[in-house]
């Protein structure tokens, strides 16, 4: 798409669709064809963001089962780590982000960008974050698998007509509010993960890892040395019985699925104690 994005006779056309299909089940089927006009990507995620409550996810355009699967383990838990749902809890300015630009510095060798970004077969990852309210955002998620970048005039459309999209998502979800169904947000469960276990400052460089930090940048943000967060890597691995970082994110989603209702406990110990009582003891 070339020109000015307000003068072309498709882009019209398709926001004159959206418009018309607001309080309709077919709107972000619309949002999701704007979105391909504009960028030429070929999937996209809707998720309704909120503090009090997880993720819910509104739309998405996932065929095969790999897909799928990746989508499910996100909205389970995986969006603890995700840098989008990280702008989302940091206040961050409404806007259009590239996933690069918003990413910490090793993101892109976690188990999470692995096992969800690359699943997706995405070489090129960018979202929206449309904020409604002081409790309530949105993230729109646009995936490009041709192994072309983002444009620099793509992303200057995408920007141009956020406060647009803006508008009328928050139109669309003000129609259909009663029809969410809200769940306990897992945020406490993340902080929690490993106090009983680990150190707090052991419990800090895991969070950071588990977001895509490297040691480097943990060492920058806790204002410590990369020496000292190697120590503070090989104590929690060893206390945890775990190695490869793999085994650290399969151990914390497996923590935070099991956690009861808005409990305040680490995830980490009621793991081990329900593997625990699951476990046959052996007869003498």
């Amino acid at each position: 798409m070339s020109g000015d994005i307000l003068a072309n006779k498709a882009w019209q056309s398709q926001l004159a669709n959206l418009i018309l299909s607001l309080a309709s089940d077919n709107f972000y089927g619309h949002l999701a064809a704007a979105c391909r006009l504009v960028s030429n990507c070929d999937n996209v995620l809707v998720v309704w963001l909120g503090h009090d409550h997880r993720p819910i996810s509104l739309y998405h355009e996932h065929i095969n089962a790999e897909a799928v699967e990746s989508s499910t383990l996100w909205l389970d838990g995986g969006y603890l780590v995700d840098p989008y749902y990280t702008l989302f809890k940091g206040q961050a300015a409404e806007g259009f982000y590239l996933l690069d630009d918003v990413a910490p510095d090793n993101f892109r060798q976690t188990d999470f960008y692995n096992r969800y970004f690359k699943a997706m077969g995405h070489a090129a990852d960018g979202g929206f974050l449309f904020n409604f309210n002081t409790e309530n955002s949105m993230m729109v998620s646009i995936g490009k698998s041709d192994g072309s970048p983002f444009t620099k005039q793509q992303i200057q459309q995408l920007n141009a007509i956020c406060p647009v999209f803006s508008a009328l998502c928050s139109r669309q979800q003000s129609a259909a509010s009663g029809e969410v169904n809200f769940s306990a947000p897992l945020d406490k469960a993340f902080r929690n993960f490993g106090r009983d276990h680990l150190s707090a400052r052991e419990c800090e460089v895991i969070q950071l890892i588990l977001k895509g930090h490297s040691n480097k940048s943990i060492a920058r943000l806790l204002e410590i040395s990369v020496d000292t967060v190697k120590v503070y890597n090989k104590r929690f691995h060893t206390k945890l019985e775990i190695t490869p970082q793999a085994e650290l994110f399969s151990l914390f989603l497996e923590s935070i699925a099991l956690v009861p209702f808005d409990a305040d406990i680490d995830p980490l110990t009621h793991y081990l104690e329900l593997r625990h009582r699951s476990t046959p003891t052996r007869q003498s």
